[in-house]
């Protein structure tokens, strides 16, 4: 990162190597030749590659107490506040997994996922507008390690300008491929921006799972994890819904949903914790036109060739059909031959 770069527009290197881009009149593409043929059918063509990319030092989780031990557990009815049920009741079938839709104890780490991502795809979509693109295609947001602590994230991709089009208060970002995104716009659609779904939830390990994960229980569902996987995705979903409110978008064409399960220590009661995230990344998209229904072309039955078939000779292997049809080819042999015989007939 450049040294005295507030955070807010392009770094300096960024900022170089697209003034360089723009002088030199050339552009580059991550679009393959298939991909490159398609949007330009439509009237795109790539302006630049573009990049986007945010480190973050994912620390607080807000989650210093397991939801479901320790502390966790006061208020919640039939569950009592002793960290494994003093009640009497126990772990058995009473939990319930937390999450954006749940207790919410994920909140600042989810926050913090979402807001590394949209801040990588911000910063591509800047370059995108410095080079005079009106969005970006074939997006690949990806997540790793940072050699030096954290994560990086990133957002790759090729911008691209519609030929006669006007100039866009923000450009587009689309995951759809070169192909998907032409047929996209031909049939009236256009991006509108990434949305995003990202849901982090955590399940305590109680005595009902630990027993439903031996090797002695058979097979059998683990109700726990069922739980965790089906409130974290519901908790995703929410997410998208409200990251396309947001955008104006319609509806959102979705490309993929990734799901991590990790486990760590309970922080507030005997045992371990399944921590779920969940992610959903899809295009957001908004009609602009209705185009005619494509044509419907009637089926015709191919007559003559039927006909045709139906004028060869009958080949038949009974004596009697073969004698009948002998008799009748003699008489017509015989006019033949009356014919030729005749003045100005084929024989003359």
């Amino acid at each position: 990162m450049t040294a005295g770069w507030s955070g807010r527009g392009l770094p300096a290197a960024a900022a170089a190597r697209l003034a360089e881009l723009a002088a030199g009149g050339s552009w580059g593409s991550d679009l393959g030749v298939s991909e490159f043929a398609a949007i330009s059918r439509v009237g795109f063509t790539p302006v630049g590659q573009v990049l986007g990319a945010a480190v973050y030092n994912v620390g607080d989780a807000g989650d210093e107490e397991c939801p479901f031990g320790g502390l966790g557990l006061a208020g919640v009815p039939g569950l009592g506040g002793s960290g494994l049920g003093g009640s009497g009741s126990g772990w058995a079938g009473r939990q319930r997994p937390s999450g954006v839709a749940a207790l919410g104890s994920a909140r600042p780490l989810v926050a913090t996922l979402y807001r590394a991502r949209r801040s990588a795809i911000d910063r591509m979509l800047d370059e995108c507008a410095v080079l005079g693109g009106h969005g970006v295609v074939g997006v690949s947001l990806t997540v790793g390690e940072f050699p030096a602590g954290g994560l990086e994230f990133r957002a790759f991709g090729t911008a691209v300008k519609g030929a006669g089009a006007r100039a866009v208060r923000r450009p587009f970002a689309s995951d759809l491929s070169g192909q998907d995104f032409t047929k996209l716009v031909a049939y009236g659609w256009i991006p509108v921006g990434l949305a995003l779904g990202v849901a982090v939830g955590f399940r305590h390990d109680d005595w009902l799972t630990a027993g439903q994960t031996r090797w002695s229980a058979g097979n059998v569902e683990v109700t726990a994890y069922t739980e965790l996987v089906g409130q974290v995705r519901a908790d995703a979903r929410n997410e998208l819904q409200l990251d396309l409110i947001r955008m104006g978008a319609e509806g959102v064409v979705i490309r993929g949903m990734d799901l991590k399960i990790s486990e760590r220590s309970c922080p507030s009661a005997p045992g371990k914790d399944h921590v779920a995230e969940a992610t959903m990344v899809g295009t957001g998209i908004a009609e602009y036109a209705r185009p005619a229904p494509p044509a419907v072309y009637p089926v015709l039955t191919l007559t003559r060739r039927r006909a045709a078939a139906e004028e060869r000779p009958q080949v038949s292997l009974r004596a009697e059909d073969a004698e009948d049809k002998a008799e009748t080819e003699q008489p017509a042999a015989a006019d033949q031959r009356d014919d030729a015989d005749q003045p100005g007939g084929q024989g003359g």
